[in-house]
């Protein structure tokens, strides 16, 4: 009896062992991004539960229902709009790759982006001018290295929206492509 019990002392003992290792490793582990942002989060109004939301929805706004989503007006329709929302946290409003985000990643997780001419997150620079407008979409929708794939975020229109603001505003400085 006594050797049943001293058994099953240890039994427990390796389990409750096993299962603390286990309960470490899942928590020291790294999600799939180095930093825990999600690029979608801009889109969603901000509020703090049990309380009214402190950004309400537009009163312009109309619910839809259907396949074909509107179609987006004024603005909103824009690439420098959409490059805005989607791209400056990290190449930084005149594409010189200083946004806020990149510098964070750089210094807090050090990012090396500066290695290879494709990933310098600098839009002004030869390497990025040197890629033609097909290469410019495989890199949006793609991804690179810490940029992630907007393929999913952003519609081909709008890709194409962004990709003629960068290449005529940001690359060629061309003002009427600025607006």
């Amino acid at each position: 009896m006594k050797r049943m019990n001293a058994m099953r002392g240890r039994l427990l003992t390796l389990a409750g062992l096993a299962l603390a290792i286990g309960l470490l490793t899942m928590g020291c582990s790294q999600g799939s991004y180095p930093l825990d942002i999600f690029y979608e989060m801009h889109y969603q109004p901000t509020y703090k539960a049990h309380e009214p939301p402190r950004l309400s929805v537009p009163a312009s706004a109309v619910p839809w229902y259907g396949s074909t989503p509107p179609q987006p007006t004024s603005f909103a329709g824009s690439g420098k709009h959409i490059f805005e929302a989607n791209c400056v946290m990290c190449h930084g409003a005149e594409g010189l790759g200083d946004g806020p985000v990149l510098a964070r990643m750089l210094v807090d997780y050090n990012y090396q982006t500066l290695d290879l001419p494709i990933q310098n997150p600098n839009l002004t620079s030869e390497a990025a001018k040197s890629l033609d407008r097909d290469g410019l979409k495989g890199v949006i929708t793609g991804g690179v290295t810490v940029m992630p794939s907007f393929s999913k975020l952003l519609t081909d229109d709008q890709i194409e929206l962004v990709l003629d603001y960068v290449e005529g505003c940001i690359q060629d400085g061309n003002q009427a492509a600025c607006q």
